[in-house]
């Protein structure tokens, strides 16, 4: 039902399909939100620096961590306790998850101090679960800072999802620190836990890590290496500094590493400490082995200032595996290709094969595992590389709108595939999947907290391919420039901070001057489907009347093609507006007699019966 609002008198909002929640209301009132779209005026947002070091023991498959985190508070709240995140307690014995999991024993605190208090280690020790409040002793006022120390341990999980191990031998930490939960303008302290399924939502800040490991192993990380003299040989370091985009270096060759030269001496203990620094980021990981060689080449694109921005582009991986020597260059193409949205912020991108079936993406670093088709390795890697626009530039809650990141990923990715890959329409396909469930009791709303969505296969429809589908259907009916154009404003407008789906939603229509709560409340908040069908043709006069008819439960416009015997092609596109009681006329002029008439002959979109989408006088 249409109902118009007002706020407290202040604020008037145009007749709504799509909910507002009360916290976005109340953002709206205090402007840190806005009706277009943008941030407020008052918007603002914490910040966090974390200084850790950390050491890798594979023989006993175990990482220990010290760390020591500043957490600035920029909003006008007084706070009174820390929220931590424990993520790593979700193979905790007794932790609540939606996924199966091995049973590790999650963190093992040895210490928390806070404003320089410490905290009974029994309080850390008896917490069930992936959240930890911490009270303070000393309110932390606006604009002041909190420093928090922790020392920490955790046995690292085998063949598990988004992090873990390989036996001994490929290790890939995410999920590995103590982190300060994240408080905003909507929700004050974010406190879901991590079951599993939800991925993730941190606010932004700068690391400095060191990681300690034994000698001959590589290691790659959200960041840049600091220490590259320290850890790698001559040859290697010479070998990074003189990266070229048009060709792929071997920075760490299987030579290197079978003859011992992987890495530089290690020392007297037989360990190397490798330092990597990120800016900017909303969390960290970093991969290590002693099986890897190491790729690199450039990738260079166009920045906002006019000039050609450059990035290194990493790969780390073991020989073996089937078509990994193009991995560099895949990653390449997708940040080059990616970065037509918004160029790509950071100063290098690392992938890292092995450890779990698909992939995983943090800052700066992804793992993908195991061989795969060049267009299978190409596809997850542009898959994941997307995730450094969403939501790494777009820092959305992954936990509670989980298509924001995987939705946005996936059309970009079935965008830049076909570029790579002519034969591949990678966006039929993703409609595909979506529509062999479209409307079944399998499938759930896509607006929907991601830990909610029921079965894993529910998650990919709701999350990757049904808003994939939804934004190539949305494209068709903007254009390709409105549409890119509204893509890129999100993207500028919210860079490093915390967009909903409604700043998402209300970007839309803000520069596609056009009322779009018609198309997005029924896509996104309802299982509902589009459905339609050639009802009459009529010839006449040198015209044809086509009636379209609207079976379905989502009106959209509808795309209508005639075909003659000439050869010639007349097409229209009605506007979701010209509906009537279910049905509409659309006139095309047209020479010579009619032989086919289609729907939406590009298949953009996502129709859940095209039988009825094609009409010959023959079928009659």
């Amino acid at each position: 039902m249409m109902h118009p609002f007002a706020l407290a008198g202040l604020l008037m909002l145009p007749a709504d399909t799509i909910p507002v929640p009360d916290a976005y209301r109340a953002a709206l009132l205090n402007d840190t939100r806005s009706r277009s779209g943008a941030p407020g005026g008052s918007y603002w947002q914490q910040r966090v620096a974390y200084d850790i070091r950390t050491r890798l023991i594979p023989e006993e498959n175990r990482v220990t961590g010290s760390e020591a985190i500043v957490y600035q508070n920029q909003s006008p709240d007084t706070l009174r306790e820390i929220v931590l995140n424990l993520a790593q307690n979700v193979f905790a014995p007794g932790s609540p998850r939606n996924r199966t999991a091995p049973i590790t024993g999650g963190f093992d605190v040895t210490r928390i101090v806070v404003q320089g208090r410490a905290v009974p280690l029994q309080r850390a020790a008896g917490s069930v679960g992936t959240v930890l409040s911490v009270p303070l002793t000393t309110p932390l006022l606006p604009r002041a800072s909190a420093v928090v120390e922790i020392d920490w341990g955790f046995l690292v999980p085998e063949g598990t999802f988004r992090m873990g191990r390989e036996a001994s031998e490929v290790f890939y930490l995410a999920q590995w620190y103590p982190q300060v939960a994240t408080y905003d303008d909507l929700r004050g302290w974010v406190r879901d836990p991590y079951l599993g399924d939800g991925e993730f939502y941190l606010d932004y800040g700068d690391f400095t890590v060191e990681v300690t490991v034994p000698g001959g192993w590589l290691v790659s990380a959200s960041g840049v290496l600091e220490n590259a003299d320290e850890v790698l040989t001559a040859d290697a370091v010479s070998r990074m500094r003189s990266l070229e985009r048009g060709r792929v270096t071997h920075i760490v060759t299987r030579r290197d590493r079978d003859e011992g030269r992987a890495t530089a001496p290690a020392g007297t203990d037989g360990t190397l400490t490798w330092r990597f620094a990120a800016h900017n980021v909303r969390d960290f990981a970093w991969g290590a082995s002693s099986r890897y060689v190491w790729d690199g080449t450039v990738a260079e694109y166009p920045a906002d200032d006019g000039t050609t921005a450059r990035s290194a582009i990493y790969t780390f991986y073991r020989p073996d595996k089937p078509n990994w020597g193009r991995s560099a260059e895949f990653a390449r193409h997708a940040i080059e290709t990616h970065s037509s949205w918004y160029p790509y912020p950071y100063p290098q991108m690392t992938v890292n094969e092995g450890v779990i079936g698909g992939g995983m993406e943090y800052p700066m670093i992804t793992i993908i595992g195991g061989g795969r088709t060049p267009l299978a390795l190409y596809g997850v890697i542009s898959h994941e590389l997307a995730h450094m626009w969403w939501p790494m530039v777009a820092g959305s809650d992954e936990r509670s709108h989980a298509w924001m990141d995987e939705g946005l990923a996936s059309f970009a990715e079935d965008l830049a595939t076909p570029l790579l890959f002519p034969e591949e329409d990678a966006g039929l396909s993703t409609m595909d999947r979506y529509l062999r469930v479209a409307g079944t009791d399998r499938e759930t709303e896509s607006m929907r907290p991601a830990d909610l969505y029921g079965p894993f296969g529910n998650r990919g429809i709701a999350s990757y391919q049904k808003p994939a589908t939804v934004f190539r259907a949305l494209r068709a009916i903007l254009g390709p420039a409105v549409f890119d154009g509204a893509l890129r404003a999100y993207l500028r407008r919210w860079a490093f901070k915390h967009p909903t789906p409604l700043d998402l939603f209300w970007t839309f229509e803000d520069v596609s001057g056009r009322d779009l709560d018609w198309y997005f409340q029924p896509w996104m908040y309802t299982t509902r489907v589009l459905d339609q069908g050639i009802g009459q043709v009529t010839q006449g006069d040198g015209a044809v009347t086509v009636v379209v008819e609207d079976r379905g439960e989502i009106p959209m416009p509808v795309i209508v093609e005639v075909r003659t015997d000439t050869g010639a092609r007349s097409r229209a596109m009605a506007d979701v507006r010209e509906w009537r009681s279910g049905a509409m006329a659309i006139r095309l002029e047209v020479s010579g007699a009619v032989t086919e008439v289609v729907l939406d002959p590009e298949r953009r979109f996502p129709d859940v019966n095209r039988a009825d989408n094609r009409w010959s006088p023959d079928a009659r």
